[in-house]
């Protein structure tokens, strides 16, 4: 009976606590609610400086993870009036966020312009990610005397700067001058550098710590960017120098980039007057080839072919690699490739032209070394990954492997204060917001450390931030968390309505939005599937649907229902390929028999001299996409990408 009682009474106890506990739960719960609606009633008021009964109500804020914002709008409001003390406690206490890098940035202003540079040293942490501060500290060290040492890193941030640097780095650039440790030649590259990245009025600034002589070039230069094939005449008019051919030469590539047959003929016009180095003409032919491999022209392989390869560019290796792989010319294709490896160029994706080394090796005959090459990329889950793997006759590796356990990096990513805010702008509906302290946050991570952030907002449904998360690694084997299987049911119910394959979707739809039902590009495309409105209108009256605006076409369900008839559309329009009907879904059906070739070839070559850079990356990327989601559907067994594209026939 003792024991009865025992037993019961630690039951009661168990049953007390739990109770007690949800009790708190609920209170806490209730207070946090509470504090959300109170910080939403004060925080607009400290922002514009108001002053107010609110000031008694901010004790019930201390403990609510925005309250930060709170004492941050106060600090900058009455900056003035705080001691450093004061600022660099806030800073510290808010390590890595949005509010500390700007509390430093105007410190570092204050320091300067009292001229306080051991201060300024002493309090402000060197933050790669801000120029303002590194310009900063680099006029500290050399005021306080460190002067090779705060040269060096201004140096470093002139030779990096491609666009204006902030007003905050005017006094670092004068000491440099002043210090003779900007030369001519160096105002002069960054002059080009704004030019090309179209600065025009920084780099007319700029000019003006050039000679006389010099700035009227500046002047022309940025004439040229204007209308190279008006201008350049101007040019042609002047005596020889180094600073005027590479004027013209980029004038040449200018007017290429706008009309080809100008080009032509103002450098049939140069070369009559200017005497180019090789270099120098190596680069207006790499462009002029470019352009005519852009057409699939013959002249282009022909133009591209006879450039020295010490001096072709990287864009004249990428499209003579392009034509030779289109053509089948596999010794020049090597020979192309090989001029990109020593470049170390290459778009960035050097397994493309890994995979083409390995065609190219194949194709001559030498087999155990294309075997080797492919073997460098076959685990990877990238296009070119899966197609090396299927040469091969590999698994796909990385679709196999489990996800990897990042629970106690996790747990430590939740205790930080910038995480909560994050879940706190969210809670208060202020997307842009939390997104704000979101990648601020990843900006201070290792790699390990933004995978785990990644599953976080995985987990916390956003699978949009996820994957935009991920891709700060550039590490595209990562398939747990790029790839998510959403909208299944919606996706499913479509496919088989449209005949098509669920897992092309998918891969259209990951690649569009990533899964953001919101999304709205630049050209006005919408929702998951990225539908233009006029596209949306006709395809809904094939379906009998009525499409009345842009809130129609961003609801999941109609975007789904009209993206997938759109697809089925271009598949059965070319005959049920899947190459071409993604290219069609990209750039439009009407370009696609312009791209076709002469006689029958393999998809991968013609994939991979598709003209529009943005195409061909899309096929590559939406096929490799359709081949993980075919993998996730059917449980591991998803159909080989290789089979899964047909060979490429003539019109």
């Amino acid at each position: 009976m003792a024991s009865n009682r025992l037993q019961l009474h630690r039951r009661f106890l168990a049953f007390l606590c739990l109770l007690i506990s949800s009790i708190l739960s609920a209170a806490s719960a209730a207070s946090l609610e509470e504090q959300r609606e109170l910080f939403q009633d004060i925080y607009p008021k400290v922002k514009a400086g108001e002053t107010g009964e609110w000031r008694t109500e901010l004790p019930k804020l201390k403990s609510y993870p925005l309250y930060p914002w709170i004492e941050y709008e106060f600090l900058t409001n009455h900056f003035d009036k705080k001691s450093n003390r004061e600022l660099v406690r806030f800073a510290e206490r808010n390590p890595n966020s949005i509010m500390s890098d700007a509390i430093y940035v105007r410190m570092a202003n204050r320091f300067a312009n009292r001229r306080d540079w051991s201060a300024l040293l002493k309090y402000i942490p060197d933050i790669p990610q801000h120029t303002a501060i590194q310009c900063y500290r680099a006029e500290a060290l050399v005021m306080k005397g460190r002067e090779a040492e705060g040269l060096a890193a201004g140096k470093a941030i002139w030779d990096k700067a491609n666009t204006d640097l902030p007003s905050d780095c005017n006094n670092l650039l004068r000491l440099m001058r002043e210090k003779d440790q900007l030369t001519d030649e160096d105002e002069w590259d960054r002059i080009g550098r704004l030019i090309a990245n179209n600065y025009v009025t920084v780099a007319s600034v700029l000019a003006g710590n050039l000679s006389a002589e010099d700035q009227a070039l500046v002047k022309l230069w940025i004439e040229i960017r204007r209308d190279p094939s008006k201008n350049l005449d101007k040019a042609f008019k002047l005596d020889d120098s180094a600073r005027l051919r590479e004027m013209i030469v980029f004038g040449i590539q200018r007017a290429a980039d706008k009309k080809l047959s100008d080009a032509l003929s103002l450098w049939s016009k140069a070369q009559a007057k200017f005497k180019f180095t090789g270099a120098e003409k190596g680069a207006v032919e790499s462009r002029l080839g470019m352009w005519e491999a852009w057409r699939h022209d013959s002249d282009g392989f022909k133009r591209l072919k006879n450039i020295p390869a010490k001096y072709r560019t990287a864009e004249g290796n990428i499209w003579l690699a392009r034509l030779a792989l289109r053509t089948g010319h596999w010794k020049t294709l090597l020979e192309a490739v090989k001029g990109l490896e020593n470049q170390a160029e290459g778009e960035g994706d050097k397994d493309i032209w890994q995979y083409w080394k390995g065609r190219a090796l194949e194709k001559l005959g030498h087999k155990r070394e294309a075997r080797q090459v492919y073997g460098h990329i076959a685990a990877d889950a990238t296009f070119y990954g899966f197609m090396a793997a299927d040469r091969l006759k590999l698994e796909y590796r990385r679709l196999k492997e489990p996800a990897p356990d990042r629970s106690e990096r996790i747990k430590g990513l939740e205790k930080l204060a910038s995480l909560k805010r994050w879940r706190e702008w969210l809670a208060l509906g202020e997307r842009t917001q939390a997104r704000r302290e979101w990648f601020r946050l990843l900006g201070s991570m290792d790699k390990e450390g933004i995978l785990a952030a990644a599953e976080i907002a995985s987990r916390a449904g956003d699978a949009n931030l996820a994957i935009w998360t991920v891709s700060r690694t550039r590490d595209w084997n990562v398939v747990d968390l790029r790839f998510p299987v959403l909208y299944q049911d919606l996706v499913l119910e479509h496919s088989r309505s449209q005949g098509i394959n669920p897992a092309w979707i998918l891969g259209i739809m990951r690649r569009e939005s990533a899964f953001d039902a919101s999304a709205e590009s630049s050209a006005r495309a919408l929702g998951l599937m990225q539908i233009m409105p006029s596209t949306a209108k006709a395809v809904g009256r094939k379906l009998g649907v009525t499409v009345s605006g842009r809130e129609d076409i961003l609801q999941p369900q109609m975007n789904v229902k009209l993206g997938s008839a759109y697809l089925r559309e271009m598949y059965r329009r070319f005959a049920g390929n899947y190459a071409q009907a993604t290219a069609a879904y990209n750039a439009g059906p009407r370009r696609i028999p312009k791209w076709t070739p002469n006689k029958t070839i393999e998809a991968d070559q013609w994939v991979e001299s598709i003209p529009f850079n943005e195409t061909r990356r899309y096929v590559r990327t939406v096929m490799a996409y359709t081949t993980i989601y075919d993998h996730k559907l059917r449980g591991g067994k998803g159909v080989k990408l290789s089979l899964r594209l047909k060979p490429i026939k003539p019109n």
